[in-house]
């Protein structure tokens, strides 16, 4: 999908192969530890592949392409089969339970033709029109159905492998999508990023949020740029390894503002006139001026260009 695949990573316990498992949920929370009371370190978006670290109980610690790891629930992931009768007895397990993908199938799912839902909300529905199947979120990937066009909806196939309908304004073919991306130049990329960080502003902060409605600092960023082709890592300690360095005086649009005191520890986007936008307690505009009634005082630390 996005470009970035991490490198291979074998589970425990098994032998043969690299397993991957496709997020079949709109937004799956990725924690910690393999327990709900684990704090959330990361999101990770429907139709999202990823690989198969390991496994506790229903827990599955998975690694997304930024790479990032996190536990997410079994049921949040890609293929599924019902558990029998004795299997829940003997397993204290219940409803069902992951078949992870092989690497073949893996590469088979990364080859079918997708969409990407470029809407900030959107859903598939069982008709067109009719009863909601599932909420769509921005970034959210399905497959395609051939000739599934009828009266503007466009017939899809979840991760799971239900079929519904979602409206066909609201996505776009990845190929197409991925391709007018890659051929935007640095200063119309820049404004698209800073147009959909403007759209976040008064959402509230999340630790480990990575979705519309839901961001930490480091979140916002990465989903910002990645929706405008440009996977980065996870992290404000590992963005600020991306890029090239440039003067405070000479940030642009675009750029990314690192904060800390002695180490990395928030990031924004400047969005021109020494003005930036970040999730801080929510997602807000600053200015990096002392004498500006926002003035935001933090200690700046890098300013890395990365269009």
């Amino acid at each position: 999908m996005f470009a970035c695949i991490a490198p291979a990573c074998v589970v425990k316990g098994q032998d043969e192969g690299t397993q991957w498992a496709v997020v079949a949920v709109s937004d799956a929370f990725m924690r910690d530890e393999a327990r709900y009371g684990s704090e959330c370190v990361n999101q990770c978006s429907m139709g999202t592949l990823v690989q198969v670290l390991e496994r506790k109980g229903y827990w599955v610690r998975v690694r997304t392409p930024e790479p990032y790891e996190g536990w997410v629930n079994e049921l949040a992931l890609a293929p599924t089969r019902a558990l029998s009768a004795e299997e829940q007895k003997a397993t204290g397990l219940y409803g069902a339970t992951l078949v992870p993908m092989s690497d073949v199938e893996a590469e088979a799912y990364r080859a079918e033709p997708k969409l990407i839902c470029l809407a900030q909300s959107s859903r598939v529905c069982s008709t067109p029109g009719g009863e909601t199947v599932v909420t769509l979120l921005m970034g959210n990937i399905v497959r395609t159905v051939k000739d599934g066009y009828q009266d503007g909806w466009r017939k899809v196939i979840l991760p799971d492998g239900k079929e519904g309908w979602a409206p066909g304004r609201d996505l776009a073919p990845m190929q197409d999508w991925e391709q007018a991306e890659a051929e935007e130049d640095a200063a119309t990329k820049a404004e698209d990023i800073i147009a959909l960080a403007n759209s976040f502003l008064g959402c509230p902060y999340l630790w480990g949020g990575m979705s519309p409605g839901h961001f930490d600092c480091s979140g916002l960023v990465s989903f910002c740029f990645r929706m405008n082709g440009i996977q980065l890592p996870r992290d404000a300690s590992q963005q600020v390894g991306c890029g090239v360095e440039v003067p405070v005086d000479g940030m642009l649009p675009g750029d990314l503002v690192f904060f800390g005191n002695n180490s990395v520890a928030h990031v924004a986007i400047c969005i021109g006139d020494k003005r930036i936008i970040h999730a801080s307690q929510l997602v807000r505009i600053n200015s990096l001026d002392p004498s500006a009634p926002d003035y935001y005082g933090r200690k700046i630390l890098h300013v890395r260009r990365i269009l």
